[in-house]
């Protein structure tokens, strides 16, 4: 039986293949992962996020100099939706878990008294 990882580790390290320097390889030795693992993971977060993958492309530098602020926003933007997408997650879990929703739907008000 194939081995299966929990989509918020493979959220985690692809998103952070995806918005900084670091190659399969490197992400594979900071997580405890091979090098194809992270990859895949990378592969799968593509297949499951398409429309994300193109935003978290890194910058032309033709086209923009990036300067230390900008990095630093990037950096905290990329941490911001990765606790996004975790606590979505396990907000989704729960549910299941629970049985029951807990998203409140939009338009939905107060009972009447």
């Amino acid at each position: 039986m194939p081995e299966t990882y929990p989509p918020d580790l493979k959220i985690t390290i692809a998103r952070e293949y995806f918005s900084s320097d670091l190659s399969f390889g490197d992400l594979g030795k900071k997580y405890g992962y091979s090098r194809e693992t992270v990859r895949y993971f990378a592969k799968w977060y593509k297949s499951h996020f398409p429309d994300v993958v193109g935003t978290e492309a890194t910058e032309d530098p033709e086209q923009h100099v990036v300067t230390s602020v900008d990095k630093t926003t990037a950096k905290q933007l990329a941490e911001a939706n990765l606790k996004i997408a975790a606590l979505e997650m396990l907000i989704k879990n729960a549910s299941k878990e629970l049985g029951i929703d807990i998203v409140k739907k939009p338009g939905t008000g107060q009972s009447a008294k």
